[in-house]
């Protein structure tokens, strides 16, 4: 989504990362919205915590490629919270920007920036990903003399003794998000077409806000529990239920921006209920076992499946708005470096896993600490994707068709 605002030293358009850090303000042009912009860095961050705890996450790590023999079982209670809502987030965001872009620059205009930032991008960057992916499982089955987890089960396929596994086509890998963001952007330009009197319906009876969640529950069932990454090529419905729905909120809140002055006053309790609820949630999760996914077995069925699926969608609505509110009450700062963070947030996105997995593994021989490993693995990643976007991203046309074009200072 474009900016018109000027940068110190160029212009900058939104990337599809949801979040473009400016609105709208009549003839007086564009005003930045720092809370966005640190919002956008923080869940970017929050993304590379997760992917690199997976390794370390008692007992989540069995489903991870690079399964370290050190784990925490505070790790995977924070991916798992993390978990819930970033995600989430993220479609919300996209869903709010895609409709302000669409009121500025018509269906066409919509159509081309989604192309460019969004399509080409993903198209462009599948098969270097793809390459990278490969590169870091090879390197991880030659470097390690018995990988463990999902990484083990890859490797038995290529061991002459191991029984042949079942082929499968490659997935999208983590661009399944802009994957099915090329999708949400069609559909919303579609259901534009229409109005919806049931919004003012909800409108004036604020009480049934409660209850919208439950919209939720049906994709929640579809996919699954802990929601996993719908990374096929091959379009599955629940995305649709369950992120669709946020996109699809996050489309409405355009014009409607002081249901979140009203709602600020009790962020505090959505973040207590959050806590609440997120206790029996997690008690409650099927421990992940490899072969049952391997297989597609459902963990577990029945009235706990529910349960289940009520809690996610309830803690997914509550931490979503939670962190929506926060930022807007803390991280309405102008921050240089959040701001530069937050401008390479689209990069970052793009190659951060292969360098996770990368590291993941160069550090499983080592006897220390699962923390000391965790933070490694995170600086490091962080430091190498950050400097690759300075170096050969900023201000070349890599980064003019994810950000828009900007001059060197």
């Amino acid at each position: 989504m474009e900016t018109s605002e000027s940068h110190e030293g160029g212009t900058s358009e939104l990337s599809p990362l949801m979040v473009a850090p400016t609105v709208v303000s009549g003839t007086t042009g564009t005003q930045r919205i720092h809370y966005l912009d640190n919002l956008r860095a923080l869940a970017m961050m929050l993304g590379v915590f997760l992917h690199a705890a997976l390794a370390y996450a008692d007992p989540a790590q069995s489903i991870w490629l690079a399964t370290d023999t050190r784990s925490s079982i505070s790790i995977d209670i924070a991916i798992w919270f993390i978990h819930l809502f970033r995600m989430s987030l993220f479609f919300f965001l996209s869903g709010y920007f895609a409709k302000l872009l669409m009121e500025r620059k018509g269906v066409k205009g919509f159509l081309w920036n989604r192309t460019l930032r969004i399509a080409i991008p993903f198209l462009l960057s599948y098969p270097f990903l793809f390459v990278a992916m490969t590169v870091a499982i090879v390197f991880a089955i030659s470097y390690l003399e018995e990988p463990k987890g999902l990484m083990g089960y890859i490797a038995s396929g290529f061991r002459p003794d191991s029984a042949p596994k079942e082929s499968k086509l490659p997935g999208t890998m983590h661009l399944w998000f802009l994957y099915y963001l090329i999708f949400f952007n069609f559909l919303g330009l579609l259901l534009s077409r229409f109005r919806w009197p049931v919004w003012r319906w909800l409108e004036d009876r604020s009480w049934l806000f409660l209850l919208v969640p439950l919209l939720l529950v049906p994709g929640i069932l579809g996919g699954g529990i802990p929601l996993p990454a719908p990374d096929s090529f091959i379009p599955t419905w629940w995305p649709f239920v369950f992120y669709g729905l946020f996109y699809l909120a996050g489309w409405k809140l355009v014009g409607r921006e002081s249901l979140l002055e009203v709602l600020s006053p009790y962020v505090w309790y959505l973040v207590a209920a959050s806590i609440v609820l997120f206790v029996p949630y997690y008690r409650c999760m099927p421990v992940l076992n490899l072969a049952d996914i391997i297989k597609g077995k459902t963990p577990f069925s029945g009235s706990l499946q529910v349960l289940e699926s009520v809690l996610t969608a309830y803690l997914s609505v509550f931490l979503t708005l939670a962190s929506l509110l926060l930022g807007k009450k803390y991280l309405s700062v102008k921050s240089q470096l959040l701001r530069f963070i937050a401008d390479a947030s689209y990069w970052v996105y793009l190659i951060h896993l292969p360098i996770v997995i990368l590291l993941q593994t160069a550090l499983i021989p080592l006897d220390c600490n699962v923390g000391l490993k965790l933070i490694s693995v995170i600086l490091g990643t962080v430091i190498v994707s950050l400097a690759s976007y300075l170096v050969f991203v900023r201000y070349t046309p890599i980064g003019w068709l994810l950000n828009g074009k900007r001059s060197f200072p």
